[in-house]
C-alpha cells in the first residue's frame, strides 16, 4: 500500500526550492548595511574635515584682518605725522617767502 501511494501521487512531492537561502539573504543584507554605514561614516568624516578646514580658514582670515587693521592704523598715524611735518615746513617756507616782488 505504501508503494501505491507514492506512485499515484496522492501526496504532492515537495520540490526543493532553488535560489538563495534565507541566511544568504540575511548575510547580503548585513553586508549592504555595513557598506552603507561605512559610506555614511566616510561622508561624515569628510564633512567634519571640511568644517574644520573652514573654521581654520575663518580663524586665519580673522587674524589677518586684525593684523591688517593694526597696520592700517599705524600707516594712518604715520601719514598724519608726515602731513603735519610737511604742513609745518610749508608754513615756514611761506613765512620766509618774500612778500612783495619788485619787477
Amino acid at each position: 500500500m505504501t508503494g501505491e501511494d507514492d506512485d499515484n501521487g496522492s501526496e504532492p512531492r515537495k520540490e526543493r526550492r532553488r535560489g538563495p537561502s534565507t541566511s544568504t539573504l540575511s548575510f547580503s543584507g548585513i553586508i549592504a548595511i555595513a557598506g552603507l554605514l561605512a559610506s555614511g561614516v566616510a561622508t561624515y568624516n569628510a564633512v567634519q574635515n571640511d568644517i574644520a578646514s573652514l573654521k581654520r580658514g575663518e580663524v586665519y582670515q580673522e587674524r589677518t584682518n586684525e593684523r591688517l587693521t593694526e597696520e592700517l592704523k599705524t600707516a594712518r598715524i604715520e601719514q598724519r605725522e608726515t602731513m603735519k611735518e610737511f604742513n609745518e615746513k610749508l608754513d615756514r617756507i611761506i613765512e620766509q617767502w618774500p612778500r612783495g616782488r619788485k619787477q
